[in-house]
């Protein structure tokens, strides 16, 4: 995930972020196109890779994707049913 710097700024009765034109470009983003940015957080939890370990271990014991012929085929029927369209792309 790339980083960009932005710039608060205030635009009559609301508030603006303004970045850098590599980032609508990046995003393929137009003009006055609605975006959704994720909420920033107020502190950053690490992850445990001991605890990520252990929760495969237990997936793989109670055989949690055993029923899985083909897991292309699956990953695809999948994304038919939950991905959206990319910005830009029809």
């Amino acid at each position: 995930m790339s980083k960009y710097t932005a710039t608060v700024i205030k635009t009559g009765n609301s508030y603006a972020l303004r970045v850098p034109k590599v980032y609508v470009d990046d995003a393929k983003l137009k003009l006055g196109q609605k975006v959704q940015v994720v909420s920033p957080t107020t502190q950053t939890e690490k992850q445990d890779p001991e605890a990520i370990k252990k929760a495969i271990a237990e997936m793989r014991r109670v055989g949690a994707f055993s029923k899985i012929q083909d897991p292309v085929a699956w990953q695809r029927e999948i994304r038919k049913e939950w991905d959206r369209p990319l910005p830009g792309r029809d």
